[in-house]
């Protein structure tokens, strides 16, 4: 996969989830000469999908998504991390079952924000240590 930043996670996003190409173009096509933002692309494609494949156990696809939005969640850009936090994490504790379940590929870091994210909206509690 070639390099990605802010303004391009929504290609990278089709590139490694190609089955999203059709509704990503119907997307384009729709806003014209505006471009629609990362947390769209990700918020009204990606989130729709994969809780259609944590609904359906697709393990190898999940895998696959996992991995991408962890590296993005160790992106260097703050506007990348907040894509998988906010826009990703957040939907995905919205439904409990749907979280538990993403919470098995998550990596160490959409965890870690995973957690953040339901701390903050009063789903969980705090994780102490010691």
């Amino acid at each position: 996969m070639s390099e990605f930043r802010f303004e391009n996670i929504g290609e990278k996003l089709v590139e490694v989830v190609p089955e999203l190409r059709p509704s990503y173009e119907l997307e384009l096509e729709w806003w014209g000469t505006e471009q629609p933002g990362a947390h769209i692309i990700f918020g009204d494609l990606l989130n729709p999908y994969l809780i259609s494949l944590l609904e359906s156990h697709n393990q190898p696809s999940l895998k696959q998504i996992f991995t991408f939005l962890e590296q993005l969640a160790n992106h260097e850009d703050i506007k990348v991390q907040e894509v998988v936090a906010v826009t990703v994490c957040e939907r995905l504790g919205d439904n409990p079952e749907w979280l538990s379940k993403a919470r098995q590929y998550m990596g160490k870091t959409t965890l870690q924000f995973s957690h953040e994210i339901e701390v903050f909206w009063g789903r969980e509690q705090p994780i102490t240590v010691g």
